[in-house]
């Protein structure tokens, strides 16, 4: 014949409902699988046992830490014919609660990503920002925002509309070579021809390729 509840827990079936809690944390302390270490060979059959043991053990607090579900089972234990008690249990303290081996929780991460995504999205707007920038900058070597006024010294140049000065070869159609930059156009020699740098505040002294 089976134990009943009361037998599980090690209390008479008119223990209060304090001695039966006191008795269920008692007995989950000695099953606990910390305690369950350090014993030989027989380790896997004891753990094996004991895990057995706390699962009648967690059943019994089901029903006799239940008034609800106590007073059903009493009668059953009595030959009363009732069926099962409805209710939910209430809860004392953690201490109360069955033992079930604990895990993490898958939904953990799907949370962190979520609240990870704000930052994530403004890294991706800043690198398309930098890439941008960086393409829009080299897209215009062929003025004089992407060459300083220094690097035209001793080249020749084709003057463009709008202050715009491209480099190109002395052997073929120019607009001079650049003997000079300077800050204002009458700092240029004389017999010079000027042209100002579009965004810079410099001009050129140009004379032609040819000339020594």
């Amino acid at each position: 014949m089976a134990a009943s509840y009361y037998e599980v827990l090690g209390v008479a079936s008119s223990a209060s409902p304090e001695e039966i809690r006191m008795a269920y944390r008692r007995r989950a302390r000695t099953l606990h699988p910390d305690r369950q270490v350090d014993l030989g060979p027989w380790s896997d059959q004891v753990g094996q046992d004991s895990l057995r043991e706390m699962q009648a053990l967690n059943e019994a607090w089901r029903v006799l830490g239940d008034r609800e579900r106590r007073t059903a089972y009493d009668r059953l234990l009595a030959g009363a014919t009732t069926g099962p008690a409805t209710g939910r249990r209430r809860v004392v303290d953690d201490d109360d609660r069955p033992f079930h081996p604990s895990g993490p929780r898958p939904s953990s991460l799907g949370v962190s990503l979520v609240r990870g995504l704000p930052w994530v999205a403004v890294l991706v707007v800043l690198g398309a920002i930098f890439v941008f920038t960086a393409f829009a900058g080299g897209s215009g070597s062929d003025g004089d925002d992407a060459t300083t006024a220094s690097d035209l010294v001793g080249s020749c140049v084709r003057l463009e509309r709008g202050g715009v000065v491209n480099k190109v070869p002395c052997d073929g159609p120019s607009d001079g070579r650049v003997d000079l930059v300077a800050v204002r156009a009458s700092l240029c020699p004389e017999g010079s021809d000027v042209a100002r740098l579009a965004s810079q505040e410099s001009w050129l002294c140009l004379r032609e390729p040819s000339a020594g």
